[in-house]
């Protein structure tokens, strides 16, 4: 995705919707004296997603169950990863958790043990996402990937005249692919583009934590496919 010219929005017919739209959502607020950040539902929703994530993989490394027993734990730990994703680290990394910047980037950090990076995330969905929805080139979330076709106004190819049977092969493995490969093709792309107004030093300290986080996530969750499960294959007594 090269970005050449910047893409305007004009509001040709003069109707000011944006500001309406604006002015009537903190209306509502205001009239129904509700915050705009996260209530106490919302804190209890992060605790019990965080901890359904968390705590089978400490129940997986330390007791090392049998293969019925990890199955149930990494199925659940699938479930709460996605709770995870669309209703905790989404809500900070939008700015809406907390009125606390800090508390948004430390809450929106949680994308980081789902295998992810809280600064391209960022520029993916708020930037690209949010400033170009369905925009074709443009809405990093509707372009093609390897074998699937995202968006009607690109080249159909070959390939994704299957592809609604190995779509479910591919995204099964997209978490992996995500820790592997997506956060250092999107640093790349991104810098190239200059969606990354980052400095060259600033993104070379980007780069590090990026490489860092991901050599943490990888110690810390890898193990335990090798330790729980199969009890034939021991591995490190660190992680079993």
């Amino acid at each position: 995705m090269a970005l050449i010219t910047p893409i305007r929005f004009i509001d040709r017919d003069k109707t000011n919707f944006y500001s309406t739209l604006h002015n009537r959502v903190d209306a509502y607020f205001k009239q129904k004296g509700l915050s705009k950040h996260a209530n106490t539902s919302v804190v209890i929703k992060t605790i019990v997603m965080m901890t359904a994530y968390l705590l089978p993989l400490v129940l997986l490394v330390w007791f090392q169950p049998d293969l019925g027993v990890a199955l149930a734990l990494w199925t659940l730990m699938g479930v709460a990863m996605a709770g995870v994703g669309m209703n905790v680290m989404h809500d900070a990394n939008h700015g809406a958790f907390s009125s606390n910047p800090r508390i948004n980037a430390l809450v929106g950090y949680s994308i980081n043990l789902l295998g992810g990076s809280a600064f391209n995330w960022k520029l993916q969905h708020n930037h690209l996402h949010h400033s170009f929805t369905n925009i074709t080139h443009w809405d990093d979330d509707i372009a093609d990937k390897p074998g699937l076709r995202l968006s009607p106004h690109t080249e159909v190819k070959p390939a994704h005249r299957s592809q609604w049977l190995h779509a479910i092969f591919i995204y099964s493995i997209v978490t992996l692919y995500w820790v592997l490969g997506k956060d250092f093709v999107q640093f790349v792309r991104y810098t190239r583009n200059g969606v990354n107004k980052n400095t060259p030093a600033q993104n070379r300290v980007l780069l590090a934590k990026i490489i860092a986080t991901k050599l943490v996530y990888l110690a810390i969750f890898l193990p335990h496919l090798f330790c729980s499960g199969f009890p034939c294959w021991k591995c490190s007594p660190v992680f079993c």
